[in-house]
């Protein structure tokens, strides 16, 4: 298994506020592994599409030409 990562930070410096921050990600990886494990028991086939693709917009209709003056 990998190191945590307060075992990384531990190694690498004394900053209280590294060591803190490490681990609060070890708790948030802890949260997303159970909650990763949670949507695998549940959905083992992996992610399903929540609505088909939408048809292509239809394109814009061309502008309407401008006016023209006649300055004669």
């Amino acid at each position: 298994m990998a190191k945590s990562y307060s075992d990384q930070v531990r190694v690498m410096t004394v900053d209280p506020g590294a060591r803190f921050l490490a681990g609060v990600c070890d708790e948030l990886q802890a949260k997303l592994d159970a909650l990763t494990a949670r949507v695998d028991d549940c959905c083992p086939d992996g992610p399903a599409p929540l609505a088909p693709p939408s048809p292509p917009a239809p394109p814009a209709p061309p502008a309407p030409a401008a006016p023209t003056t006649d300055n004669s």
